[in-house]
C-alpha cells in the first residue's frame, strides 16, 4: 500500500483511486454507507492512511 500512502499521492490521485473503487463497488456490491463514504473522504483529504481506512471498515463488519 506504500504506493497509495498520503505522502506518495496527491489529492487528485487519491480522488481518482476512490472514484475507481466506487465504480467497481457499484457493479454489484451493496451501496457504500455514509460512514464508509466519510472514511473514503478522509483518505482523499489526507487525514487517514489507506491501511487505517481498510482496518476501520473491516473491523466495522467483523463485529
Amino acid at each position: 500500500m506504500k504506493d497509495y500512502c498520503i505522502a506518495n499521492t496527491t489529492k487528485a490521485e487519491r480522488e481518482k483511486l476512490v472514484a475507481n473503487a466506487e465504480a467497481i463497488n457499484s457493479l454489484g456490491a451493496e451501496p457504500l454507507t455514509k460512514e464508509n463514504q466519510a472514511l473514503l473522504q478522509m483518505y482523499v483529504n489526507g487525514e487517514i492512511e489507506l491501511d487505517d481506512l481498510q482496518r476501520k471498515i473491516i473491523d466495522k463488519y467483523s463485529k
